[in-house]
């Protein structure tokens, strides 16, 4: 799985150091934003994930006014949520390394760039604490049990799209407010939980899709 994704990225990297022999110019951007995952079944087994926070950086490299290579690292935290007869909840850590093409449609000097992306690498599942979530008690308390099921980190290969602008702030040339939406597809992670050992399966075989809209300000240098 790794060795495809840094296959993919080596192929990125290629045509970054074609581009680098032409003119062109770099920026760099901080985002935030959130994530939202869809859900993802097979008949005995229902896989989604909460709501979450998303931060990652940015490091493009535009060598031509209209094309771009952009690679991405960002880390995510939500839990991953399981029903397979009882409600299992994965606290994890998402860790994204990807790169992509991107195509600015318009260049003529204004305060908005409007842009496009496409690419892929690699998502890294981190799990922490696994629990058991049962109905609220009468009084309102949450009631959850936490479990060890053996859970482990767990890499996937990911496509990722997404499309965006640009707005130039007036007084600061070099700084950009950059608002985008980025989606990335992957196969639904199951951290090994697959029912080997006759007990709980977290396995699908679906693709995830996970939405992240964000805001960022970019440097451009």
């Amino acid at each position: 799985m790794l060795k495809h994704a840094g296959i993919a990225l080596a192929v990125i990297f290629l045509w970054a150091s074609i581009a680098l022999g032409q003119d062109g110019h770099f920026d760099a951007s901080v985002n935030a934003g959130a994530t939202f995952t869809n859900t993802a079944s097979i008949s005995f087994v229902e896989q989604s994930a909460t709501s979450g926070l998303n931060v990652f950086g940015t490091f493009r490299f535009k060598f031509h006014p209209k094309h771009s290579l952009i690679f991405n690292y960002g880390r995510a935290h939500n839990s991953q949520t399981y029903q397979t007869g009882n409600d299992f909840h994965v606290a994890d850590t998402i860790s994204e390394y990807t790169g992509a093409y991107v195509f600015s449609p318009f260049q003529k000097g204004g305060k908005f760039e409007p842009f496009f992306l496409a690419g892929g690498g690699a998502l890294t599942f981190d799990p922490g604490g696994t629990w058991v979530i049962f109905p609220d008690l009468p009084d309102g308390t949450p009631n959850r049990v936490q479990v060890n099921l053996g859970t482990v980190k767990q890499t996937q290969l990911a496509f990722l799209y997404g499309l965006g602008v640009d707005y130039r702030l007036p007084k600061f040339s070099r700084f950009a407010l950059r608002l985008q939406y980025r989606g990335l597809l992957y196969k639904a992670p199951d951290f090994k939980v697959d029912g080997s050992n006759g007990g709980v399966s977290f396995f699908t075989g679906a693709k995830g899709h996970m939405a992240e809209p964000s805001i960022g300000l970019v440097f451009r240098f």
